[in-house]
């Protein structure tokens, strides 16, 4: 494990004031406190030189990214702007897509990529393996009956769904490559815990353990009216994980 749920709890009121103070105060579609924290915090952690962010919708995470660690470069992949809300002054954008682009020029042990793109994930990490970028974070990580991504917990179970545009549910070849590879070339996966669980997921059934398996959440709902605003959005929790390759 890279952090523990100590470390994370340690930060909950200083990304609290951060919070309070977004410019974006309605992030429907993209990230909320669930995702935001945990990113916020693996950014201001690993203070990467370069961050490459995949998926940018109103650019809440940008800005949260470019607070928690000033001095990395940010580029910013965003394939409809017409979305974005906040515009970085500090970031690089592009519309060219992650697979598409030419990264070879990037510090390889100092470069973080943020996929928030619900794309395959397997390509995508099977480029960045090649091009020597070991840190990544997945933020659509999906569990194997939801979602509409190819994502690193579907890979790990080996049994993968995939909702597709018309709400089927569509079964896919279980995959063993994919699994062997990410087994071989994954060392670090970790899952990074909601600040509150819920009784429900945010498809209405009952969120157990055996159907989610998820990390203890960080807090207890006795703390619910200290974080208040976490504790309302914590259906938005989709299994965010950090992982290094090799």
């Amino acid at each position: 494990m890279k952090w523990t749920d100590k470390d994370l709890i340690s930060h909950l009121e200083e990304f609290k004031k951060l919070y309070s103070n977004r410019p974006i105060l309605d992030n429907s579609g993209g990230m909320k406190s669930p995702h935001m924290f945990p990113a916020w915090y693996i950014i201001k952690q690993l203070k990467p030189k370069v961050l490459i962010e995949s998926g940018v919708w109103k650019g809440l995470g940008t800005w949260f990214f470019e607070n928690a660690s000033p001095d990395t470069k940010i580029i910013s992949i965003d394939p409809v702007p017409e979305f974005r809300v906040y515009t970085s002054p500090n970031a690089q954008y592009q519309q060219e897509d992650f697979l598409d682009t030419d990264w070879s020029h990037l510090p390889k042990d100092d470069t973080v990529v943020f996929f928030d793109d619900h794309q395959n994930c397997i390509p995508r990490l099977k480029k960045c393996l090649e091009l020597g970028l070991k840190k990544v974070i997945v933020e659509d990580n999906y569990p194997p009956s939801q979602g509409d991504c190819y994502t690193p917990k579907k890979v790990l179970s080996n049994q993968n769904y995939i909702i597709d545009s018309n709400g089927q549910r569509v079964i896919l070849q279980k995959n063993d490559a994919d699994l062997e590879f990410f087994k071989g070339h994954v060392p670090v996966y970790q899952e990074m815990p909601p600040i509150f669980a819920s009784p429900v997921t945010r498809w209405g059934d009952e969120w157990s353990q055996e159907q989610y398996p998820t990390p203890k959440a960080l807090l207890l709902e006795l703390c619910s009216l200290q974080y208040q605003e976490f504790f309302r959005e914590r259906l938005d929790y989709t299994w965010i994980c950090y992982l290094e390759l090799d």
